[in-house]
């Protein structure tokens, strides 16, 4: 469910290459999509959201990040604060920009924030763009690009760290939900062999991807390769049908194990054997109670397990012979059981 709103707020007038410039008043602010509010609780929220991402901000030219075009920074939010009525972003700028700064070929930026609908309260910076197009409204200049969308602020605020998805990787690289693996790897690297052709620009979905991956900018396309081959095959992930497989050959390891010790103990006969195996297989725990509680059926050594099989008693003709020779049947179970 969508909580949220993403909107473009008043520009504020740049003057010559500012270290720190005050991207957002204090107090009610009005933007083309209504008013919101900014105080010291949408500040506390901007500043864990910025810090729990572990990624500057980026400032880049008319709002081209919103556009889903290539977007070449113009500067990096490194930290934000808030004082004198006002947030405060500390920018690094790229030399581009400060060319353009310099020669005030541009001279406004305008914040992008994410606003809480329960309260119309700013909770999230999402970028700031230097701009021209401003629209004056009272002392504060608002650009006339009319952009307003409806957000998850809790999917924004959980963005970063290592655990992206292949799916948020192909969004962010302009490609399908179902892109295949080989069209993410050739994707980043044509992002990552990309040159900016001599101007100094840097490329807002390079920086950002290497970000998320956990990547610094000096890594290498075997290195990007690499990670995400680990988001698509983790540590200790065993394919499925392997994992039957494997199953099936222990499953029936343990069965024909009961089956023996159910026959050497004399539980059930060598022609039950298969019945006994197919029984164990289906239903370990009810075959173990099974064989607990069955009668002996086969005298203990009468069964030889290499097919041959010996008789316990005497026959008859032995017996008459003992008798003859006055040996009792307790005698030949004390000193033999084989009478030759």
């Amino acid at each position: 469910m969508k909580n949220g709103h993403r909107i473009i707020a008043n520009s504020i007038e740049v003057k010559g290459v500012p270290g720190e410039v005050k991207i957002l008043p204090v107090g009610n602010v009005t933007s083309l999509k209504g008013d919101f509010i900014v105080d010291a609780e949408s500040f506390k929220q901007m500043k864990d959201t910025f810090e729990k991402r572990g990624l500057d901000v980026v400032v880049d030219y008319e709002h081209q990040t919103l556009e889903n075009v290539e977007a070449p920074a113009g500067g990096w939010i490194k930290d934000i604060k808030m004082e004198d009525g006002a947030i405060i972003a500390k920018v690094e700028w790229t030399k581009k920009a400060q060319e353009y700064l310099e020669n005030k070929e541009y001279r406004y930026l305008s914040p992008v924030v994410l606003t809480r609908k329960s309260d119309s309260r700013a909770v999230v910076l999402h970028s700031v763009a230097l701009t021209n197009t401003p629209a004056i409204n009272n002392m504060y200049p608002i650009i006339n690009k009319d952009i307003s969308e409806e957000v998850d602020l809790e999917e924004y605020k959980n963005e970063g760290g290592n655990e992206m998805d292949s799916k948020k990787i192909a969004a962010l690289l302009g490609l399908q939900e179902d892109a295949t693996e080989e069209q993410i790897v050739e994707a980043l690297k044509e992002i990552i062999n990309k040159k900016a052709e001599g101007t100094g620009e840097e490329i807002v979905a390079n920086k950002t991807v290497l970000g998320l991956l956990g990547l610094d900018e000096t890594s290498k396309t075997e290195d990007v390769t690499s990670s995400i081959m680990a988001l698509k095959n983790p540590a200790g992930f065993v394919p499925a049908s392997e994992f039957d497989k494997l199953k099936e050959r222990l499953d029936k390891k343990d069965g024909e194990e009961l089956v023996t010790r159910a026959m050497k103990a004399g539980k059930i006969t060598a022609t039950q054997k298969e019945w006994a195996i197919e029984y164990a297989l289906k239903d370990p725990a009810g075959f173990e109670k099974f064989i607990e509680k069955a009668p002996e059926v086969v005298p203990m050594g009468e069964i030889s397990f290499g097919g041959k099989t010996t008789q316990k008693k005497d026959d008859e003709t032995t017996i008459r012979v003992c008798k003859m020779l006055g040996v009792n049947s307790e005698d030949i179970e004390k000193y033999g059981k084989e009478v030759k």
